[in-house]
């Protein structure tokens, strides 16, 4: 799938395969260097090797995590 493609595919909640996640989903970060933050899922920047996505923190700043470092949470 081309970016612009995958990107609009994402905003528009269109389901995209390998991709657990959905726009504006509120999620953890339950690995890597940001370990224990919470967030929003803005944008999905690639699909391999694995779904990588900007995740606007709760403290406003962006974050590029890999789909594996997530966890939803039921708000």
């Amino acid at each position: 799938m081309q970016q612009a493609n995958l990107v609009q595919a994402f905003l528009s909640h269109i389901p995209i395969d390998g991709v657990e996640f959905e726009h504006n989903d509120f999620v953890q970060i339950v690995s890597g260097v940001h370990s224990g933050k919470f967030g929003s899922l803005v944008g999905v920047i690639e699909l391999l090797p694995e779904p990588e996505f900007i995740v606007e923190l709760e403290n406003g700043f962006d974050v590029e995590v890999f789909q594996s470092e997530l966890k939803a949470v039921i708000t």
